[in-house]
């Protein structure tokens, strides 16, 4: 169904998109907070690293850097342990308590310098100790967020510039260092500064991409598990005997790779059968679940009531379906389907919208079109007044031809369509065979013209009428 389906199927995309798009966000949010948790956690057992590390420096190195050669308990092992273990308490803490968290992140960062800070006072200013610096500030661009740099920055800089006027041994290891002393190492933190927010920026996106080829490797997935499910819907309720009583049936149906819920029934009574054909709007899953519906409706209607008329079965199917899908699912699915009722002297009576009947007449040798006039199912709730009933007479010998759009709609490669004209012409140079034959001949030609790949299901039933006409006389 293609015109009547345009909307529908364009509302389906866009609503899919948007909800691939929102996956795609929900796992890189999923994947961004897994990644700080992990990142947390590493900064807590590198907190309590550097607090043993501070304190070995503090007994082993600082009364050296600090004091010459006399090996005594300094006041900075005192520092080591108590101003230490208040720079690693709180960081701790939060990386224990509230992994994930912005404002762990930034208590980290600080931290984190300050223990860089720390550690070049313990060295007594060395200024191999100044690399911790730049190992802390490359381990803080593990997070991906380059907001935790700004305060981790500010704070080496500070302590540069404060320590440098007050206090310039214990971070360059002179008393008397040049005045720009602390700019220049502020430089090369805000040089490696640089090459750390490209790395970041760099690696969210890659994360989001990542993200979101995995939210459409689940769309295609899910995608293509309801495709399965709505052909085997689509499939599993055909008809398995076509046997009627005065007419010689044969029907196929090509499921395209987006089921979009085409529909053919074959009920047969006492004098003749019930013939059906529809196709729903949209492709999927829950147009397979209306085809179903449609389907289940009109069964139990006309098996209720065998002799009831075309356009009362199409009002009771279409209330069944305006009820379960647009008040309950609070969808707009619809659909187009036709209801025939034969009797097998080759009296037709039907109504409904669908595509034009062909009926090729046994003594002109040609097609007629035969307009079946209606309106959609599932659209409005009352249809009565737009359902009109037509009367085909079929001889003996005569063909009737029905089929859904994805036949005439296929397109070739030049994006023409296969057309009405050309399948009226298959019908009249195989006339003569079975219908078995004319139904494979023509479905396999669209297929053809299609390069197998059509875009919508193609559904094709082939009727021969074979009734006696003394029947009709009577």
């Amino acid at each position: 169904m293609t015109n009547s389906a345009a909307k529908p199927v364009l509302g389906a995309v866009s609503d899919q998109k948007v909800t691939e798009r929102a996956r795609g966000t929900a796992l890189f949010e999923e994947r961004f907070l897994a990644s700080h948790k992990r990142v947390d956690r590493l900064f807590a057992y590198l907190m309590m690293l550097q607090w043993v590390a501070g304190i070995i420096l503090a007994v082993t190195v600082s009364p050296y850097a600090w004091a010459g050669k006399t090996h005594t308990v300094h006041s900075h092992v005192f520092i080591a342990v108590f101003l230490g273990g208040l720079i690693t308490a709180m960081p701790v803490l939060l990386a224990l308590k509230r992994p994930g968290w912005e404002t762990t992140r930034m208590v980290i960062a600080v931290a984190q310098m300050l223990w860089s800070a720390l550690l070049i006072h313990l060295s007594g200013g060395r200024i191999e100790t100044h690399f911790h610096v730049f190992g802390s500030l490359a381990f803080l661009s593990f997070y991906r967020d380059w907001r935790v740099l700004v305060p981790a920055t500010v704070v080496v800089a500070a302590d540069h510039f404060l320590r440098q006027m007050y206090w310039p041994e214990s971070v360059f290891g002179v008393l008397v260092p040049e005045s720009w002393r602390f700019l220049e190492h502020a430089g090369w933190v805000v040089f490696e500064d640089i090459f750390l927010l490209i790395s970041c920026i760099t690696s969210v996106t890659e994360l989001k991409t990542s993200a979101a080829q995995q939210a459409h490797i689940e769309f295609v997935d899910r995608l293509e598990r309801e495709m399965e499910i709505a052909s085997t819907i689509q499939t599993s309720i055909l008809p398995r005997r076509l046997k009627v009583s005065g007419l010689d049936v044969a029907a196929k149906m090509v499921p395209a790779t987006e089921v979009g819920g085409d529909y053919y029934e074959i009920l047969p009574t006492k004098d003749g059968c019930w013939i059906g054909i529809g196709d729903v709007a949209g492709h999927g899953l829950r147009a397979g679940l209306v085809m179903l519906q449609a389907q289940s409706a009109a069964e139990a209607l006309i098996r209720s009531v065998p002799e009831d008329s075309p356009s009362s079965v199409l009002c009771g199917v279409n209330r069944v379906l305006f009820e379960n899908v647009r008040n309950r699912l609070g969808s707009e699915e619809h659909m187009t389907m036709s209801l025939l009722h034969y009797r097998e002297y080759g009296h037709i009576v039907c109504a409904g919208a669908h595509e034009e009947a062909i009926v090729w007449r046994a003594k002109t040798r040609k097609c007629e079109l035969i307009p079946v006039k209606g309106t959609w199912l599932g659209a409005i709730e009352d249809i009565a007044a737009a359902t009109v009933e037509t009367t085909i007479a079929l001889g003996e010998g005569d063909l009737l031809v029905l089929y859904t759009d994805g036949l005439t709609e296929s397109r070739n490669d030049k994006r023409e369509q296969f057309g009405l004209p050309r399948l009226c012409d298959l019908v009249e140079k195989a006339s003569g065979e079975s219908v078995e034959i004319i139904c494979e001949t023509i479905v396999t030609a669209a297929l053809a013209w299609s390069m197998d790949r059509p875009d919508d299901d193609v559904t094709l039933m082939v009727c021969r009428q074979v009734g006696i006409a003394a029947r009709a006389a009577a």
